[in-house]
């Protein structure tokens, strides 16, 4: 990680003069490494850092790598971490947002000098009880254990995963606005019906009142806005046979299931995809390419392809190609994978040469950075595109010094196929477009 250029120290300014803030740069520019620099710049000591479980040990890491000040730090794993930190023997309790949700009783009733929340968009759900505790039930910080702290930042490179209504939890935790979640919505937004869910667009009159807030209250750069230039990316999709049969007797069950489905993924209305039956379609979608494609990217190293990330959604295609690879040096990070063996695990695949392939769920989508590859696939894709370009990423970031090459990876003659095109096209749009703030 670079460390000590102008826009950093800009970032930490920023998040050091505000009490309550967001810190919303695009992935790869360093904001767990600007929040250190704003503690230190305020000596705060005493606080919570609240990350995805899989994240929290890259904390650890950085805080000891990046701080000046020699601060007690606690990993957060067992009611007697908690203890220990309420009973002051350390100084940062660094825990995950279940973790956090479980002790908000204890955490509401402690004062510290701080809070950040990292992969923040975790908040965007003003109904979930993770946002409830850490906001309060009307998200007003009145009430949840974000209400302690002279300072409390929000930290996420996608602070608009799903829809632009995802930006008033936080906004109205940091006080940018004072509106309800319906009033918010009735000034700033249209709703727009749809066949499976509501999409919303915002008023065209009020785009600039809203995008001064967001200003006023946060703070987001591109690598353009900051002056670097990444290699280029280019994403493709690639179409592999296996057998469908399975995958044909389930839509065959569910009568127009297929057409709901690529309705839903273009338009957006992904809440609908919830359901039992789509989570089967994806998970024999799956099974069903990664025996083909695992055979493929063998042959594809022994013709002598470089190191190659490979994400999927689910753990049987995950074990299908590990046990297809055999003896070519490979990697497993999923959501199961304890935490300390997760930096050792991407340290592995970056430094050691024998180490050829990153085999990664969803679980590692961030937090992480896999730059000693310039060839990502996405066997199984995120059916929502902001999460898919968290995942690129992970490649494509600081310390990429190749052109990166994404393949969308779909099973021909299946609804995949039409799936897979649909997000990675929305995937590239996003990625082309990062950094706006609607």
């Amino acid at each position: 990680m670079l460390l000590d250029l102008p826009y950093q120290h800009e970032g930490a300014a920023f998040l050091a003069a505000m009490p309550r803030a967001g810190l919303f740069d695009e992935p790869g520019l360093g904001k767990t490494a600007q929040a250190i620099m704003a503690l230190d710049q305020n000596g705060l000591e005493r606080g919570v850092i609240v990350a995805p479980a899989s994240v929290c040990d890259v904390w650890v890491s950085e805080c000891r790598k990046f701080s000046k000040a020699p601060r007690r730090l606690l990993r957060g794993r067992r009611s007697d971490d908690l203890n220990l930190w309420l009973r002051y023997r350390s100084d940062i309790l660094i825990c995950s947002y279940e973790m956090a949700t479980k002790w908000h009783r204890e955490l509401e009733k402690d004062f510290r000098e701080f809070t950040i929340w990292d992969e923040s968009h975790y908040l965007k759900s003003n109904t979930a009880r993770r946002t409830r505790s850490a906001f309060g039930h009307q998200c007003d910080g009145k009430f949840g254990y974000g209400k302690w702290g002279a300072y409390a930042w929000l930290l996420t490179g996608t602070p608009m995963s799903n829809t632009p209504l995802d930006i008033w939890t936080w906004l109205r935790f940091v006080g940018g606005t004072q509106l309800t979640y319906r009033q918010f919505t009735a000034r700033y937004f249209i709703e727009i019906p749809g066949a499976f869910a509501s999409q919303y667009r915002p008023r065209k009159e009020t785009i600039p009142e809203l995008r001064a807030i967001i200003r006023k209250y946060s703070i987001r750069r591109t690598l353009k806005d900051v002056g670097l230039q990444l290699p280029e990316m280019w994403i493709t999709t690639q179409e592999v046979d296996g057998d469908t049969s399975a995958v044909r007797a389930l839509l065959a069950e569910h009568d127009g299931l297929d057409a709901a489905v690529r309705a839903a993924v273009e338009k957006g209305g992904l809440s609908f995809l919830e359901a039992g039956h789509i989570a089967t379609l994806r998970r024999l979608v799956g099974e069903a390419k990664a025996p083909v494609f695992a055979r493929q990217l063998v042959e594809e190293l022994d013709g002598g392809l470089d190191k190659v990330v490979v994400f999927c959604e689910h753990k049987a295609p995950i074990d299908i190609l590990s046990k297809t690879l055999g003896s070519i040096g490979h990697v497993i990070l999923r959501g199961d994978t304890p935490g300390p063996q997760r930096q050792h695990l991407v340290e592995r695949f970056q430094t050691d040469p024998e180490c050829k392939v990153f085999l990664g769920s969803s679980a590692a989508y961030e937090g992480i950075t896999l730059t000693a590859a310039s060839q990502l696939v996405m066997l199984e894709q995120n059916w929502t595109p902001a999460k898919n370009a968290q995942a690129l990423k992970r490649v494509h970031r600081i310390g990429q010094n190749r052109k990166v090459h994404v393949r969308f990876i779909s099973l021909s003659k299946s609804i995949d196929s039409d799936i897979a095109a649909t997000v990675a096209r929305k995937t590239e749009a996003i990625v082309a477009v990062q950094g706006s703030e609607i």
